[in-house]
């Protein structure tokens, strides 16, 4: 069962259980090691001194926060849109055989994406949900 989800500036929708998604956030965070992207993707994800309450749900400690596992790209500065997704395309690229298959879906439907097909072209969730309208992730003080 899904438990994260990543949401591409189209709409279309990477759903995962907690693993896959965390495994791949990692892979693009390395991608973008020496960005502020690539550190804020990180804390994203629960950290060493957070707690698990369960399948999947973690507490942050630092603020009393659950660990959403839910990143809308429509949420981010355009310039973090497009960092994110070359840096999806460079990882499956550079995936060794365990995170293969993972990278390449998620490369597979920004590919997609950017050749304009429509969302549900290929997309783990049945509609394109709007957007909460938050402003999330790195430089939206730059704006």
């Amino acid at each position: 069962m899904a438990s994260g989800f990543l949401v591409l500036s189209d709409g279309r929708c990477f759903a995962k259980s907690w693993s896959f998604h965390d495994r791949a956030i990692q892979c693009v965070a390395e991608q973008l090691a020496t960005s502020s992207l690539g550190a804020w993707l990180l804390e994203q994800l629960p950290g060493p001194t957070d707690e698990e309450l369960g399948y999947g749900a973690w507490y942050r400690v630092k603020d009393g926060a659950h660990v959403e596992r839910f990143i809308d790209l429509r949420e981010f500065t355009p310039e973090s849109q497009a960092q994110f997704t070359d840096a999806v395309l460079r990882a499956a690229e550079v995936a060794d055989a365990s995170d293969r298959a993972l990278m390449s879906e998620l490369a597979d439907m920004v590919a997609r994406q950017r050749r304009g097909e429509p969302p549900l072209s290929r997309s783990d969730w049945r509609e394109v949900v709007p957007s909460r309208g938050r402003k999330i992730g790195p430089d939206w003080s730059a704006d």
